[in-house]
């Protein structure tokens, strides 16, 4: 492992390879080292032409991942999600750069399957979605469309009978990793992280096709200095190694955290703090009236997950106020388990976490059905129970980790306030992100909760469940523009 500074990292980045990136909002994204590679483009016009891969979303609106939105730096973006990089997401958007948008959880666990040399894996996440080749292979440009070629991310498979995504490998040339420390000798370690994420993997992947693994970090140690099983990232994985130079621009924990804040990786947040921390939050009543109608759906013991948005704003304080906190067991993608959870640009972080597993683990438990009930937010809904999440007014949003959560969860729950201008019920969804039908298919429960009402996904299209008896409620029912059939 060689010491490097940030100005030595384009060269290591040939002209028209493929970068992987690891990160989710600005926690463990390697922030000094796309800076340096976006600097080297603008100042010199190399690197030029990659394909830049990444999981999770990795950006705050305005650095990480929003660094590459530059024509000519980047022929094509393979990832999951843009809601937090608006300049990545107008230029796929506009077509400016080759668009592949794949589930974030399969991107996670395909990078196992990379460095394993395994020619993939399968799922049944994206069936029935824009992931689907029979429904666009999650190509969302016109340039996409032109320049990938057939299979060369998703196919279809059959396997004892049931339709499998098979997800492809592919090569990656250079990583771009953080840490909190490396030690002399290459040992890589996140004991500061909120999160491992997909270092390890990615590190993995990488070496083992003969690519480049560099890590950007605060601390050099020396050998001994972190205990063997604080090592994340081992030595032989690790080619270059930069230490950030001013850390709370580059390498902040997360991106309301510009310095290491422990609360976010350790600690106790016992159900009467926990409470308080939910109930203190400014919340406006008719949101937080969605989120106390989707959690009459919970059970005690219940694992559940909760996406952005009205989710987050509202699930936490509703489930609270219901005294069923000390009940479930709060989990987020990133991998943290209980505590608080946190939002927006800090999406990914807990404070006072009981339990942080890697991301590829969390999407493992995701996959297989460990979430008995899922809430999330919906941008469009169509009579048939499918729901657009991921390309909205033209712009590229993604799925993020939503297509994995919502494929294994038990029950899904769409929190939708319907007090604004805008329907969110359509006709026909833009884009299918979620597919009703698929989800009928596998026996899921299916709701839609809203500050009037409940809708439940059946065979026969949406019926109604509950609904106010207030001209409020009868006045927003009426405004859905296809059928709902009342129980």
């Amino acid at each position: 492992m060689k010491i490097i500074t940030p100005e030595q990292v384009p060269a290591l980045v040939p002209d028209g390879s493929t970068v992987v990136s690891d990160g989710m909002t600005m926690m463990g994204v390697a922030d000094e080292l796309i800076a340096a590679v976006e600097t080297s483009f603008l100042e010199k016009n190399t690197p030029n032409d990659l394909t830049w891969v990444h999981a999770a979303g990795q950006s705050n609106r305005v650095a990480g991942l929003a660094r590459i939105a530059h024509d000519g730096m980047v022929r094509r973006v393979v990832g999951s999600h843009w809601g937090l990089n608006p300049p990545v997401g107008e230029m796929l958007g506009q077509d400016r750069a080759q668009g592949v948008c794949l589930p974030q959880g399969q991107l996670s666990t395909l990078f196992r399957a990379i460095a394993a040399g395994r020619p993939g894996q399968l799922s049944t996440v994206g069936l029935g979605t824009y992931v689907d080749p029979r429904l666009g292979a999650g190509l969302i440009n016109e340039s996409a469309r032109t320049h990938v070629t057939d299979g060369e991310y998703v196919q279809v498979v059959e396997v004892a009978g049931d339709e499998y995504i098979f997800y492809r490998s592919f090569d990656l040339d250079v990583a771009l990793i953080r840490g909190s420390a490396v030690d002399t000798d290459g040992n890589l370690t996140h004991r500061d992280e909120v999160s491992g994420l997909d270092a390890l993997a990615i590190a993995q992947a990488v070496h083992n096709g003969g690519g480049v693994v560099i890590a950007q970090v605060r601390d050099v140690v020396e050998p001994g200095d972190i205990d063997a099983r604080d090592v994340t990232v081992p030595a032989p994985l690790v080619d270059y190694a930069v230490v950030c130079t001013d850390p709370a621009t580059f390498h902040r924990q997360s991106d309301s955290y510009p310095e290491v804040d422990r609360d976010l990786v350790s600690g106790h947040m016992d159900p009467d703090r926990l409470r308080h921390a939910f109930e203190v939050q400014e919340t406006p009543e008719h949101r937080l009236d969605v989120g106390r109608r989707g959690v009459r759906l919970v059970n005690p013991g219940d694992v559940i997950n909760v996406g952005t948005g009205i989710p987050a704003d509202t699930v936490g304080k509703a489930l609270a106020e219901a005294d069923l906190l000390p009940e479930v067991h709060l989990t987020v993608e990133s991998g943290t388990y209980g505590g608080l959870p946190l939002g927006v640009v800090d999406f990914g972080c807990s404070v006072h976490p009981a339990a942080i597993v890697g991301h590829p683990q969390q999407m493992d438990f995701y996959n297989g059905g460990g979430v008995d009930i899922t809430f999330m937010g919906a941008g469009q809904i169509d009579p048939r129970g499918d729901i657009n999440v991921s390309f909205l007014g033209g712009n590229a949003i993604g799925c993020g980790g939503f297509m994995d959560i919502v494929d294994g969860a038990g029950t899904v729950c769409f929190l939708v306030s319907v007090s604004g201008r805008h329907s969110k019920f359509t006709d026909t969804v833009d884009q299918i992100s979620f597919s009703g039908t698929q989800a009928l298919r596998k026996g899921q429960n299916v709701y839609i909760a809203t500050e009037y009402y409940l809708l439940a996904l059946t065979d026969a299209g949406w019926e109604l469940r509950e609904c106010d008896d207030t001209p409020e409620a009868q006045d927003a029912l009426g405004r859905i523009p296809f059928v709902v059939t009342p129980r």
